[in-house]
């Protein structure tokens, strides 16, 4: 646990009902996705997540553009590739909690990786949170690599499908 004099990098993040409705949208339009870990039935946290973000940081989101770049990561800022991660959660996120890219995922080749945590009660988004960021290459060189079955002795999370996890805590915070 972090003492009281740390600062934590996870931030509030406003979503707008607008931003719901196109996430909704996008994911309907999706259906089930090839590799999710959730059968497809994660897609409208992801696309709310690359809502928020981009709202936040201001960049343009690509991941229903046309083309293959859309596999490789989600938003354009500056330049900068940038593939979002979002979590559906029941409660707040916290430092020691895990920004997770599954393996399956690490074909995408972003310069960036933003990671959010987005709260729901029953099917409705509630609050929001930008957890921070990595360079990518920073995350896989800091990050643990757990095999499915694993558990993850920091927190006794059962590993659904083999992934790189690296706390919160470690990530930079969003636009350093």
């Amino acid at each position: 646990m972090k003492n009281s004099t740390e600062r934590s990098n996870i931030v509030k993040a406003p979503f707008t009902e607008e931003m719901v409705k196109s996430a909704r949208n996008k994911a309907k339009n999706l259906g089930r996705i090839n590799n999710s870990i959730l059968k497809g039935a994660g897609n409208f946290t992801g696309y709310l997540g690359e809502e928020i973000v981009a709202s936040y940081i201001q960049a343009e989101i690509i991941s229903n553009d046309e083309g293959e770049e859309k596999y490789n990561h989600d938003l354009i800022k500056d330049g900068k590739k940038i593939e979002i991660k979002s979590k559906r959660r029941t409660v707040p996120p916290r430092d020691y909690y895990d920004a997770s890219v599954a393996e399956t995922s690490a074909h995408q080749k972003p310069d960036i990786y933003i990671f959010t945590s987005i709260q729901f009660k029953g099917s409705e988004p509630i609050k929001a949170w930008i957890c921070g960021q990595k360079d990518a290459g920073e995350y896989f060189a800091e990050a643990n690599f757990y095999v499915k079955g694993d558990v993850d002795p920091s927190n006794g999370w059962k590993v659904l499908t083999d992934c790189y996890n690296l706390p919160y805590k470690d990530l930079d915070p969003v636009g350093s």
